[in-house]
C-alpha cells in the first residue's frame, strides 16, 4: 500500500492524484470507482478517521492521508486477473505462436485499465496460459498480440509466445507498411481478405457500373478518419469481387493492402456503398456489422506458408 500526505485544501483527488504519477486521470478515476483509494483524515468526521473509500469528486483537505491499494497491479500484467473467462476458438497452435479466431464484440486488448473487466483477446491470454508472461510490444496491454482488431470486426489474429517470433511477425507487418508501391506490398508474404455486405445508394450505383468490369479495382487515396487523433495516410483497398444480392444490397470480398482503422469501412461508405448496420458510416443499430475477416495468409518464421480461412 502506497500512502501520500496531502497538504492544501479543496483539490479533486482524481486531478491531485494525476499530477503525483506520470499516469492519465481516466486511470485514477477507475481505481476511484473501484474503491481502491481511501483517505484518512484525523480533521474530519469519525468515518475519514479510519478511513474512507471515496469517490473522484472527493474534495482534499489539508493533513489528508491517501491510501492507494497495490497501485502496481494496475500497471502489470496481473491485473487481467479480472478479466472475465471466456472461450476462444484456436484455429492453429504451434509451438512458439497460435492463430485463434477472435468474435464480433470482443476486444483486441484493453485499451486502457478501464477495460479490464471488459472480455478481450488478451484476457484470454492471460487465463489461457495460467499467468504466465507472453512478449509484449510495449506493456502487458497486448501481451503476445502481433495486430489489433476493431471490436465489432471478427477475424483471425496471431499471437506470438516468444520474442523471437513477435519480431518476426512485427517485420512482416512492417515491411507491408512500409512497401512503396502497390506491388512491392503484394509481394509480402502477409495477406488479409475481408467480406462486406452493403447498401447500393443511387450514387454507389454509379460507382458500381465504373468498376465492375474492371476488377480487381484498387481504391487507393489519402485519408482523414473519423478517429479520435485521425493523421492524414495513404489507404489502399482492393475490391476483388462483387455479388449482387439485388438491386438495393450486395456482397464484396475485399483484400487490404495498408492497415488502417475504418479502412474499408470508410472506403467504401465515400463510395457510397457503406457496410449494413455500421453504426460510424451509415446508421446507429445494437445489430453487429456486416464485415468479417475471410482469409489470413502468412509465412512464418520457418517460412512456411499458413492460409487460413474463416469457414
Amino acid at each position: 500500500m502506497k500512502q501520500l500526505l496531502y497538504t492544501w485544501s479543496g483539490e479533486r483527488i482524481d486531478a491531485w492524484l494525476t499530477k503525483q504519477f506520470p499516469y492519465s486521470r481516466n486511470f485514477f478515476q477507475h481505481i476511484l470507482a473501484r474503491k481502491w483509494v481511501t483517505v484518512v483524515s484525523a480533521k474530519s468526521s469519525a468515518a475519514l478517521a479510519i478511513g474512507l473509500k471515496v469517490k473522484k469528486s472527493y474534495k482534499l483537505q489539508d493533513g489528508d492521508t491517501i491510501c492507494i491499494e497495490s497501485l502496481d497491479r494496475f500497471l502489470d500484467w496481473g491485473i487481467l486477473e479480472e478479466c472475465p473467462v471466456i472461450d476462444l476458438d484456436i484455429r492453429l497452435e504451434k509451438e512458439d505462436y497460435l492463430v485463434l479466431y477472435k468474435a464480433k464484440w470482443i476486444l483486441s486488448h484493453p485499451n486502457s485499465v478501464r477495460d479490464v473487466e471488459h472480455p478481450s483477446v488478451v484476457g484470454w491470454l492471460y487465463h489461457y496460459f495460467q499467468q504466465q508472461d507472453l512478449p509484449s510490444m510495449w506493456s502487458f496491454i497486448r501481451a503476445g498480440l502481433v495486430h489489433r482488431l476493431d471490436k465489432e470486426t471478427d477475424w483471425l489474429m496471431i499471437v506470438a509466445k516468444s520474442e523471437k517470433w513477435l519480431a518476426h511477425f512485427k517485420q512482416l507487418f512492417q515491411q507491408k507498411s512500409e512497401a512503396s508501391t502497390i506491388q512491392a506490398k503484394e509481394s509480402i508474404p502477409l495477406k488479409k481478405y475481408y467480406w462486406a455486405r452493403a447498401h447500393v445508394t443511387d450514387r454507389g450505383a454509379v460507382f458500381l457500373k465504373k468498376i465492375q468490369n474492371n476488377l480487381p479495382y484498387t481504391i487507393q487515396e489519402d485519408v482523414i478518419p473519423k478517429t479520435p487523433h485521425p493523421t492524414v495516410k495513404e489507404w489502399i483497398t482492393k475490391i476483388l469481387k462483387i455479388t449482387h444480392l439485388d438491386n438495393e444490397m450486395l456482397e464484396l470480398d475485399i483484400e487490404i493492402l495498408t492497415w488502417r482503422t475504418h479502412q474499408i469501412r470508410y472506403h467504401l461508405s465515400t463510395h457510397w456503398l457503406p457496410i449494413v448496420w455500421d453504426y460510424v458510416y451509415w446508421t446507429q443499430a445494437d445489430i453487429p456489422m456486416q464485415l468479417s475477416a475471410k482469409r489470413l495468409v502468412f509465412k512464418d518464421i520457418s517460412w512456411e506458408t499458413i492460409d487460413l480461412s474463416l469457414k
